[in-house]
């Protein structure tokens, strides 16, 4: 059964990450620090960022790890560089960070390639 218990709320509220922030849990708050709350009509997702998927049932993590690859609302994640794991974002609260580093650039730009060509 897929409910979202905070839909009500946040279609009244306009700051959508402290409405979902304040009904989490401490241990997924704390690993939630710096991260935003992606937002489809205001950001976009980009490979190598780090992403959390907070389900929106139960507003426990699911998946968290870099993601490597972008398909409309499904994105692949590799976790802890074991294993990859495809996910539909529109079933989850997806925060994302960036992340800064030389080589994310590198394999940023390579992908980039590849999509343009």
């Amino acid at each position: 059964m897929n409910t979202e218990p905070l839909k009500p709320i946040l279609d009244f509220t306009n700051n959508k990450q402290d409405s979902i922030v304040f009904f989490l849990n401490d241990n997924v708050k704390s690993q939630l620090n710096n991260y935003y709350l992606y937002d489809k009509q205001n950001k976009d997702i980009f490979v190598n960022q780090n992403i959390i998927c907070v389900k929106k049932n139960n507003l426990q993590i699911d998946v968290k790890g870099k993601i490597i690859a972008i398909n409309n609302n499904t994105v692949c994640i590799s976790i802890n560089n074991i294993y990859n794991r495809y996910v539909n974002i529109s079933q989850y609260y997806t925060f994302l960070k960036n992340s800064k580093s030389k080589s994310n650039d590198r394999d940023f730009f390579e992908n980039l390639l590849h999509k343009l060509g």
